[in-house]
């Protein structure tokens, strides 16, 4: 689906000419279709969902040797689509009677590309294909990220808008992540053993984004999964996988203790790289208070001084000028005064 999207730009926004949305099989390496086959064992027998006109059933056909049954809603679709298949149901993949249209065969491989994002309840359709995944089968599926930098950027403009095309296909009913893609199969009964990735920077979208800060583009870019267009993914049948994702739901829940722990082992770490400061600290108040004590000693020393000066002058002034002598030469230090005063 999302692969014929760079075609598909590269013209107007006008609808495609042909009768079906998607008809063409995209060899790119990196294209998604690509990374699906890439996960196709060869001459394996092989269920696929939303087969369309076949491209697909065609690749897997001659370049695989594998015998495929298609499921497809479009009755016109599926009628091109037999050209390939084994055989082609018709029929909403939702409300398919399986038990009875699949009734003895097993497949070696379920296929979604591009499917479970179409479905009201995907995983009621996850639940029903599963008693028909032979041993040792796998599931396969392929699913648009609405993670992507730039349906977030998109939104933070205040825009989300659908479109023919891509990650906001207008007909697309379900929007995942890699997270809730991962909840998805474990809760339906299987354990995802491979992801692969169709990556797509910010301006290579459909989706035009806003400008924002620097900060919000480098706060994206350190989520690996920003560039991340759509999911290509492995699935194997688990009878543990519900109390695998019990087992995450708890990890996840004793996170914020984890977070605690080591914030709290950052923060003995920080201590014991400031306990030599702390030390030094110590020391530098112990000279401090060595200097204020030497101070001190100083300041009483020069206040005992002063003291001892004052009372030697009340000792003098006490002994001289109150003297007997003092007292009788007073006359005769009054009369030199006056003759300094006459020459």
């Amino acid at each position: 689906m999302e692969d014929e999207l760079r075609s598909a730009l590269d013209k107007a926004d006008a609808a495609p000419q042909h009768a079906f949305k998607y008809t063409q099989f995209q060899d790119d390496p990196a294209s998604t279709h690509s990374k699906i086959v890439s996960l196709v064992p060869p001459a394996t027998h092989v269920l696929e969902f939303g087969c369309a006109t076949g491209y697909m059933t065609e690749v897997l056909k001659t370049r695989l040797g594998c015998t495929v049954v298609g499921i497809e809603i479009d009755r016109d679709a599926a009628a091109l689509a037999e050209q390939h298949a084994e055989r082609v149901i018709v029929g909403d993949a939702e409300t398919i009677d399986y038990a009875a249209e699949l009734a003895g065969e097993e497949f070696d491989v379920v296929l979604f590309a591009d499917v479970l994002e179409h479905l009201k309840e995907p995983d009621d359709v996850l639940r029903r294909v599963r008693p028909f995944v032979a041993e040792n089968g796998v599931v396969i599926a392929s699913v648009p990220n609405i993670a992507h930098a730039s349906v977030r950027l998109a939104l933070l403009g205040g825009e989300f808008r659908y479109r023919e095309w891509g990650l906001l296909d207008d007909t697309h009913l379900r929007f995942f992540t890699r997270a809730s893609i991962q909840d998805l199969f474990e809760e339906t009964g299987y354990v995802v053993t491979h992801w692969l990735r169709q990556r797509l920077d910010v301006g290579e979208t459909e989706i035009k984004v806003p400008q924002v800060p620097e900060a919000v583009r480098e706060w994206l870019a350190s989520d690996p999964e920003a560039t991340t267009y759509q999911f290509v993914l492995r699935a194997v049948v688990s009878e543990s996988s519900a109390q695998l994702r019990l087992l995450r739901e708890e990890i996840e829940q004793l996170r914020p203790h984890r977070d605690a722990a080591t914030h709290l082992a950052a923060a003995r770490e920080e201590l014991d790289e400031l306990r030599p400061l702390r030390d030094e600290v110590v020391s530098l108040r112990a000279e401090i208070e060595a200097v204020r004590r030497a101070h001190e000693v100083q300041g009483q020393r020069l206040i005992n001084e002063r003291v001892a000066f004052a009372e030697g002058l009340a000792h003098v002034q006490a002994t001289v000028y109150g003297s007997r002598s003092w007292r009788l030469t007073a006359p005769l230090r009054a009369f030199t005064g006056l003759l300094r005063r006459g020459r």
